[in-house]
């Protein structure tokens, strides 16, 4: 009986930091580690937000068709939605808006987009900060 208490305890351990590792994202790999995310419903998303943003990921992947150098402000955009959508943690939403900004016409999306989009209010600091640059930047190119 204590063998297979310990079985159970230790098996539940391995599968919960399995299923928790599946989705770890980092900033060095973000790129190769998206291509393994799984979308995971938690109980606070709607089944349409979830089915809604899974499918967002799907054809996301689905685009940038394993290569990395696929990656455009478009695919990044669509990330950070769906995992709005899915409620992921803030780091999460903060990672992904940290790999949109590095790239060129990121600012048309962050100057277009700031009051019809919901993570911003999840990223607000980080959004206005970003906002204000781009808006400084059309500012000196003569595009605002």
């Amino acid at each position: 009986m204590k063998f297979i208490f310990t079985f159970l305890v230790a098996f539940t351990c391995i599968a919960t930091s399995f299923s928790q590792a599946t989705n770890t994202l980092s900033f060095e790999n973000f790129e190769t580690d998206f291509f393994s995310y799984n979308p995971e419903k938690k109980k606070t998303v709607t089944k349409d937000h979830f089915s809604f943003a899974a499918y967002v990921i799907s054809e996301t992947k689905k685009s940038i068709n394993n290569d990395v150098s696929n990656y455009n402000v478009i695919n990044y955009w669509n990330i950070l939605t769906a995992f709005d959508m899915l409620k992921e943690d803030k780091s999460t939403l903060i990672l992904a808006f940290q790999k949109l900004v590095e790239l060129e016409g990121s600012c048309k999306y962050i100057v277009n987009y700031k009051n019809k989009i919901s993570f911003y209010n999840t990223i607000t600091a980080m959004y206005d900060h970003y906002y204000s640059q781009c808006k400084k930047r059309d500012t000196l190119v003569g595009t605002n």
